[in-house]
């Protein structure tokens, strides 16, 4: 094999390894981010309470509100800034419809927000 194809093919060789070890690096660096991502969504920053007005009880709406209806109530409560909230609550213990209520408003790291019963 002449020198020059040999330099020829070793190059082809080594761009072809650079190309596998670049890939590798992002799909390692977009499962560390995702990672990352979760974590910040998982951990709460903040927790503040937060007024509102219960508009809506009744039994749970989704997949498998026939197990979660037997125990469960959902109620929607309209927040002093305009926002509004869907909880779960024990039917025990669910307001009334017009009832003032008080309720955490948790922050996430990655800035969402939950709403939990104080």
């Amino acid at each position: 094999m002449r020198d020059e194809t040999r330099k020829r093919l070793e190059r082809v060789l080594l761009m072809r390894r650079i190309k596998w070890g670049a890939a590798a690096i992002g799909v390692s660096a977009a499962v560390v981010g995702a990672f990352y991502w979760k974590s910040l969504d998982i951990m709460v920053v903040t927790t503040k309470p937060v007024d509102g007005t219960v508009v809506y009880v009744g039994p749970p709406a989704g997949k498998y509100k026939s197990v979660i209806a037997q125990t469960n109530m959902q109620v929607d409560i309209k927040l002093d800034d305009t926002r509004v909230a869907h909880l779960l609550t024990p039917r025990e213990r669910a307001p009334k419809v017009g009832a003032h209520v008080e309720i955490a408003d948790h922050v996430h790291g990655s800035g969402r927000h939950t709403f939990g019963w104080k």
